[in-house]
């Protein structure tokens, strides 16, 4: 499993290689937990969805006001087409 030091978050990067390495180690599709019925499968292919987005990095969330200050007039000028604009 490659690792997942370029990550936007560090933190999260040095969790999924703790458990990139432990479930290198494990036999191929064997049973993690029965109730749930999440084999070794399952977070492999886990892990390798978050090497893929590995650098991206969060969204941030917006306020109301943000939002509207964001958004509300547009990135480039309008300009008068006709009488009818």
């Amino acid at each position: 499993m490659p690792d997942f030091d370029d990550s936007a978050d560090p933190e999260f990067g040095e969790a999924c290689k703790r458990l990139a390495a432990w479930v290198e180690p494990l036999p191929e599709g064997q049973v993690i937990d029965r109730v749930s019925g999440l084999t070794e499968r399952d977070l492999a292919m886990i892990l390798r969805h978050l090497y893929v987005t590995r650098e991206l990095a969060p969204v941030p969330i917006l306020t109301v006001d943000e939002a509207a200050e964001r958004y509300e007039r547009p990135s480039v000028p309008l300009t008068k087409k006709g009488p009818w604009a």
